[in-house]
């Protein structure tokens, strides 16, 4: 569905920013907003939610002529990517919740926030360009 692509382009692209920032922020100096959407419990969640359904969704749903689950496989990945970031974010900053798995999960997306934003910002382009093309 339409809705859903432009929604997973969306997705991945402020996603990728949000976890790129530190390295964006260096660079242009009206990055700043990232901050205060990051602190925002509210935000944080919200986006964690939309960016799991827009994932889920992009597996799910299939454009005409496209292969089932193959065709966007990538977006999926990097929507569900930035869902499991932002909700363990949540659970463990704001509520407290400290588990073996969440542990684990954002350790290792910590460990490599900006290569992972910067490759979400890159698969949003690559998405938006090329709707078509296999994996994107």
């Amino acid at each position: 569905m339409v809705q859903f692509y432009v929604l997973s382009i969306l997705v991945n692209l402020l996603g990728g920013f949000l976890l790129a920032g530190d390295v964006l922020s260096k660079r242009f100096a009206s990055f700043d907003v990232r901050d205060k959407i990051l602190k925002s419990e509210a935000y944080t969640l919200i986006f964690a939610i939309i960016a799991g359904i827009a994932g889920i969704f992009k597996i799910i749903s299939v454009f005409h002529g496209d292969i089932p689950i193959i065709g966007d496989l990538l977006p999926a990945i990097a929507s569900i990517t930035l869902a499991l970031y932002f909700l363990c974010k949540h659970l463990i900053e704001k509520k407290g919740i400290l588990d073996g798995t969440l542990a684990t999960i954002d350790m290792f997306i910590e460990n490599y926030k900006t290569l992972i934003g910067i490759a979400c910002i890159i698969i949003a382009f690559l998405h938006f360009l090329f709707p078509r093309v296999l994996f994107l």
